[in-house]
C-alpha cells in the first residue's frame, strides 16, 4: 500500500466522505477500512491478491474443497473456541 496516501488523513476524510454521500452510510469502521486498503493497494498486492482467487477457483474447479463442518471444527480446536452449537 502506498504509504504516501495510505497515512494522508485528508485523503482517508475525503474517501469517508464519498463513502458517505453515496450509499455507504451503512458501511462498519472495519468495511470502511478495508475497503481504503483494497483502494490503495500498490499493483503487486492487488496481482497477489487476484492470483490467490484465481488459486482458489482453480481449487473449487478440480474438486480440492472440503466440507465446511471439518473446516470448522479444526479453526475452532486451533483456536481455542468452543464448537459449534
Amino acid at each position: 500500500m502506498p504509504t504516501d496516501r495510505v497515512n494522508d488523513l485528508p485523503a482517508f476524510k475525503a474517501f469517508l466522505d464519498e463513502k458517505l454521500s453515496n450509499g455507504g452510510a451503512n458501511l462498519t469502521v472495519d468495511e470502511a477500512l478495508a475497503l481504503w486498503e483494497i483502494e490503495n493497494q500498490t499493483d503487486q498486492e492487488r496481482e497477489e491478491t487476484l492470483e490467490a482467487i484465481r488459486r482458489g477457483f482453480a481449487d473449487l474447479e478440480a474438486g480440492r474443497t472440503r466440507p465446511f463442518e471439518e473446516f470448522d471444527r479444526e479453526i475452532r480446536e486451533k483456536l481455542g473456541l468452543p464448537p459449534r452449537s
